[in-house]
């Protein structure tokens, strides 16, 4: 379940390097590329949890897919992605 935690992880973190909250949206695909089809099928399912938790938004836009991170739960998002990808925060300048 670990590795499962890790995956939630490294899609929120991707989102979050990119700075993709709230009107900042890009096309779920873009999340999906250089994968096999297996680790997309395990992505789908944590952006299903991700959006359950209310930790992303997923809306149609441009006939697709597209997936933003909820300003809403700025600091949740940031403790998660600290405490599963083990990244000190002194060490990050990316998570300021």
């Amino acid at each position: 379940m670990a590795d499962y935690e890790e995956l939630k992880a490294q899609l929120l973190f991707k989102l979050y390097r990119k700075g993709k909250w709230g009107g900042a949206h890009t096309p779920l695909k873009n999340l999906f590329h250089l994968m096999d089809n297996s680790s997309i099928k395990d992505s789908k399912k944590a952006i299903r949890e991700l959006l359950n938790l209310g930790m992303i938004f997923v809306k149609i836009s441009t006939g697709e897919e597209h997936i933003s991170l909820n300003p809403h739960k700025n600091k949740e998002i940031k403790d998660y992605i600290l405490k599963i990808l083990k990244i000190n925060p002194q060490m990050s300048k990316t998570l300021h």
